[in-house]
């Protein structure tokens, strides 16, 4: 046997004319070999291309989205939708259930203290197309980040109103620092005109603006129109609940309106029915009808919620209350009378920390705030479907710290705008879009 395997060989390797032949059969092997892994390596680089354009394009939108308000499960929608509408798995892939390829995209979202952040990633089993019996895995993901923009004093909600923020009659604002930014796309979302004036850092709006450029002076070069909108920053944090009214019968009449005075008010103390100089009515947090404070008032610390009725401050009131927040529930109103004088400013702790004023979603009540030279009022106005707020400011050169959020603002008064008040605000911002970009 041997010899007989000896002699084929021999004649295999003496005869010329088939030596070629076979050898150059044998050296194609391992190119064919080598052309195979080129061409699945290259589609597996196309496919791995496609996979991270589609990521760049979810995690850009998630940011964006998330970063102007929307929801967790309302962004990864967004961002599902993006990223399967630029990228479909390959038929020559391992074939999973419709909805386990879903599920292979996942999106991480954070809100940090200097950007907010959205991770995408998503991960496939490639199949080779000639070395079939090798499939690997296929993973990538992107990383997009939003850094917040100026902050603004200033929000007007409504997307299309005829001077959203307008600043009229002899008002003098000065906001330097802080933003203004107009949601509403009208030719004159923003206006200043007459002989008001304002300072500011800048000026934003989706619409256009329309300012006497002498009347104006701010630090950024230009305003800027067309400008993306600033969605509702807090739209989804809860309000508390009304409760049983509190009683102010036994509370005087020329303090709180619906007082008789002679009483127990509020349970802090038997009450005056008349003017007594030097007395001052307390009253504690709890759910009012209405209040009506008409004269010295000290509110002790913590939520006051008008239900249904309204929130007054008259001309005469003297009214004093440290970490406070008022809630208006269920379409209830809001005035505080010229020659009010008050001094108020909001809790720095819980939910609603930085909060002075709140109303519910769905009251559309224009509200109005004079204040004069004594007054100070701290905190972030917060009235989202509000028609209007009229804000009259005190003019004291101390500033105040407030900032103002609602469908419409008009700015009728002198009034300064303290800018740097992180501590007064419970480090709580109304923040401009600012730059998205990939990170990773």
């Amino acid at each position: 046997m041997r010899r007989l395997l000896k002699t084929y060989i021999d004649r295999l390797l003496g005869d010329k004319s088939g030596n070629f032949a076979t050898l150059t059969a044998i050296a194609f092997v391992p190119i064919i070999g080598a052309a195979a892994t080129v061409l699945d390596l290259g589609s597996a680089y196309l496919e791995a291309t496609k996979l991270q354009a589609a990521l760049d394009s979810a995690a850009l939108s998630a940011v964006r989205s998330y970063g102007e308000g929307l929801s967790e499960e309302e962004t990864t929608k967004e961002a599902r939708h993006a990223f399967f509408g630029n990228f479909a798995v390959p038929t020559s892939s391992v074939p999973l259930p419709e909805e386990e390829i879903l599920s292979s995209f996942t999106l991480k979202l954070a809100h940090g203290a200097l950007e907010d952040t959205a991770t995408a990633a998503f991960g496939f089993y490639y199949k080779p197309m000639l070395l079939e019996r090798l499939p690997f895995e296929i993973s990538k993901r992107a990383v997009a980040a939003r850094v917040p923009g100026i902050e603004a004093c200033i929000l007007a909600l409504h997307p299309t109103k005829y001077r959203s923020f307008e600043v009229s009659g002899s008002a003098n604002i000065d906001m330097t620092g802080c933003t203004i930014t107009a949601n509403s796309d009208d030719g004159q979302a923003i206006y200043v005109g007459g002989s008001g004036r304002l300072k500011a850092e800048c000026l934003f709006a989706a619409g256009g603006i329309s300012i006497d450029p002498n009347a104006v002076r701010l630090a950024c070069d230009y305003p800027h129109e067309d400008s993306p909108r600033v969605p509702d920053p807090f739209k989804y944090k809860k309000l508390p609940s009304a409760s049983p009214w509190t009683d102010l019968s036994g509370c005087g009449q020329n303090f709180v309106g619906g007082g008789a005075g002679n009483g127990n008010c509020n349970g802090t103390g038997r009450t005056p029915n008349g003017n007594n100089a030097g007395y001052v009515v307390t009253l504690k947090p709890g759910t009012y009808g209405s209040l009506e404070l008409k004269g010295a008032i000290k509110l002790q610390s913590g939520s006051y919620i008008i239900d249904g009725g309204s929130l007054q401050l008259t001309s005469q009131s003297v009214v004093t209350g440290h970490e406070v927040t008022f809630f208006l529930l269920n379409g209830a109103k809001l005035v505080i009378h010229g020659g009010a004088t008050f001094n108020i400013s909001p809790s720095l702790t819980g939910d609603w920390a930085g909060f002075s004023i709140v109303a519910a979603h769905g009251n559309t009540e224009p509200a109005v705030i004079n204040g004069n030279s004594s007054s100070s009022l701290t905190g972030i106005v917060y009235m989202p479907d509000t028609k209007e707020i009229q804000y009259s400011g005190n003019g004291a050169t101390v500033g105040e710290c407030i900032r103002l959020i609602a469908q419409e603002i008009t700015l009728i008064g002198n009034s300064y705008f303290k800018m740097a008040c992180d501590p007064e605000l419970a480090n709580m911002k109304i923040n401009n879009p600012g730059a998205i970009r990939l990170v990773q």
